[in-house]
């Protein structure tokens, strides 16, 4: 079935505007209160810089910081991504059970699908990450192509976590441009909203001297960003799965 770009967020636009007090009820725990966290307590992974391109030893140097930030913060990054991840499989839940059920019923079945939700969420984001940090476009049509596998195992279920990609990329046959719009549309707009306040927090922590309640502010608007995308892309997934699952 053709995708109408348009069309789909129209959708999830709409499904949005009649159901936000459930949606904010799921995403304000489960996604805002997860990337406020990160956001405000836990630092950024060490960077490389230009010298580390051309020089082995500052190459070596960054990525024993890195592995060093890794062993002190990485347990509370994929905390704050297990607990999102929750969140959009609540939503999906929320719109894609067989039965139609309420907010508690869904949490419920949620935390019953959650490993194997998991485990294809890391199949799909390893390829996925990499498409991205080499040239973006690949990631992008990556995204777009597996992102029913999430729609699939709540809606299909009970299936396992290949399965769930393989009947993603099935679902999506035909349809990868239009698909990767979207994905591109629901990953962009996250970014964007949520750079200004990146860099207004680094700014302000620059010298250790900014004030704690504007930093709060700074991070409160990022994380808010993060949600508002995590939102758009579940409501998104919903409106392309009942499109091709017809």
């Amino acid at each position: 079935m053709k995708i109408d770009f348009t069309g789909v967020l129209k959708d999830a636009w709409a499904l949005f505007k009649r159901d936000r007090d459930l949606l904010l009820r799921i995403a304000g725990p489960f996604l805002f209160l997860p990337a406020f966290a990160l956001a405000l307590v836990v630092p950024d992974p060490p960077m490389p810089d230009a010298a580390t391109r051309g020089d082995e030893a500052q190459a070596l140097v960054w990525a024993q910081a890195v592995t060093d930030w890794a062993g002190a913060n990485g347990g509370w990054y994929c905390l704050a991504y297990a607990l999102s991840f929750f969140g959009m499989a609540a939503v999906y839940t929320l719109y894609l059970d067989r039965d139609r059920v309420d907010i508690g019923t869904a949490l419920r079945r949620s935390a019953t699908l959650l490993p194997r939700y998991l485990l294809a969420m890391i199949l799909v984001s390893l390829p996925a990450g990499a498409g991205l940090l080499l040239y973006a476009i690949p990631g992008l049509y990556i995204l777009g192509r597996t992102m029913m596998t999430g729609p699939v195992i709540v809606a299909e279920g009970p299936i396992g976590a290949f399965a769930a990609i393989r009947r993603s990329l099935s679902l999506t046959r035909g349809a990868g441009l239009p698909l990767m719009s979207l994905a591109a549309f629901g990953y962009m707009s996250g970014w964007l909203l949520g750079m200004p306040f990146m860099a207004l927090d680094g700014a302000m922590r620059d010298g250790g001297q900014g004030n704690p309640v504007a930093i709060a502010l700074v991070d409160a608007g990022a994380a808010a960003a993060a949600t508002a995308s995590g939102v758009a892309m579940a409501l998104i997934a919903v409106s392309v799965y009942r499109r091709l699952a017809r």
